[in-house]
């Protein structure tokens, strides 16, 4: 059976719903946008699994770009996704980020800052008697450094925000269909259509790949090999009688990030290099944090000596291994494709900014708004990577 739409989004998560809904809200674009998601319920979505951070302290510019329109559009989330039925629930918790480093680190921070500065990111570099002021409840032996940027930064709900995209997607009309992509049809150098597991052949003007840790086997049917592989985070989460209501989103040199939820805590290892299942399985290793986890939060802060292991998960990560950064945009000498894959953890944080600047490359065949030229899939060939001075 054969139907038609002119926008096909592979991947109905937070990216694939962020394009989808910045298309159904672009006054310049009416067409008929059909999104599919082969997994109904969620449950293995990266959206749904990722500790949702929100930053800008990024040193690549591109990045920073992309997390200043996200801090905008989070200050006026329910004017972009409530819908009839009610507010989009997003919360946006601004505790900052803090980002901790040793002797050898002192430079790269301090590039980092001049380039955040410079984009209009309120970005402090704390030496350590400043961070032992502010935050006194802190183990600072191994630091000489800290960069922190308080409103702006923090976190939120991943699944929340997801089901906000949806549900004003589908308000305004956006198609959902929970059938799994199986093939794409091509046609004198352009994508036409998208084959679903249910026999339905959908032809489309546009294709866009936003499937996350599968983005690597959609590109694979439209003959690209993306060097994305997919890889799993365990995040534990854990109970303490300490309490540090301030508590920043905090990374440390040897990789521990650790933050509050709620009256608790969650905590882990940064991916980093070649951390993580190459298989993408999401099991647990449950003694990662008595092993690895525990000794870094009781060295780092005194009170989570007692800290205790509530529960765990893993979630999955689309890591690009040609720089760490997205491929985003058209692929030259394939019209009508459009990637979206290699986020490497900062897909959700990033996805208002995404789904606009794909909206716009689909409806006038340009950025406007925001540049995301600086990602695109051609840097690969031309060997052009866009690094992150740190990698935590």
């Amino acid at each position: 059976m054969r139907k038609t739409a002119d926008v096909v989004v592979i991947g109905g998560a937070v990216m694939g719903s962020a394009v989808a809904c910045a298309l159904s809200e672009n006054r310049d674009f009416s067409g008929r946008v059909v999104v599919l998601e082969k997994d109904r319920s969620y449950e293995r979505a990266a959206s749904a699994l990722s500790t949702s951070g929100v930053r800008q302290q990024f040193s690549s510019a591109v990045n920073v770009k992309l997390s200043q329109y996200t801090v905008e559009f989070l200050k006026d989330v329910d004017l972009h996704l409530g819908t009839a039925d009610g507010p989009s629930g997003v919360v946006f918790h601004e505790n900052g980020y803090l980002y901790l480093g040793g002797a050898d680190a002192v430079g790269a921070f301090e590039e980092n800052n001049s380039l955040q500065r410079s984009l209009g990111v309120d970005a402090r570099l704390l030496g350590r008697p400043e961070l032992a002021r502010r935050f006194p409840w802190m183990t600072l032996d191994d630091v000489e450094v800290g960069s922190f940027v308080g409103p702006g930064e923090g976190w939120l709900d991943g699944y929340v925000l997801l089901g906000a995209f949806k549900r004003r997607a589908r308000q305004n009309g956006v198609e959902y269909r929970y059938v799994e992509a199986v093939g794409l049809e091509r046609e004198n150098g352009r994508v036409t259509g998208v084959r679903c597991s249910d026999g339905v052949t959908l032809a489309a003007r546009h294709v866009v790949n936003a499937a996350g840790a599968a983005g690597r086997v959609v590109a694979g049917m439209a003959g690209l090999d993306l060097p994305i592989r997919n890889v799993t985070q365990m995040v534990f989460a854990f109970e303490s009688p300490f309490r540090a209501g301030d508590m920043p989103y905090t990374f440390t040199a040897d990789r521990l990030f650790v933050r509050p939820e709620g009256r608790d805590y969650i905590a882990g290892l940064g991916i980093g290099g070649d951390h993580g299942n190459e298989d993408g399985s999401l099991d647990v290793d449950y003694g990662m944090f008595e092993s690895e986890i525990w000794p870094r939060l009781a060295f780092r802060v005194s009170g989570f000596e007692e800290a205790r292991m509530k529960g765990a998960w893993a979630g999955h990560y689309d890591m690009n291994l040609f720089d760490h950064n997205a491929v985003v945009g058209k692929v030259p000498g394939l019209d009508g494709f459009y990637l979206a894959n290699g986020f490497s953890g900062h897909g959700l944080m990033h996805s208002p900014g995404i789904g606009r600047g794909l909206s716009e490359l689909i409806a006038y065949g340009e950025y406007r708004s925001l540049d995301l030229s600086a990602l695109a899939y051609d840097r690969i060939a031309a060997n052009r990577p866009v690094r992150e001075n740190i990698q935590y």
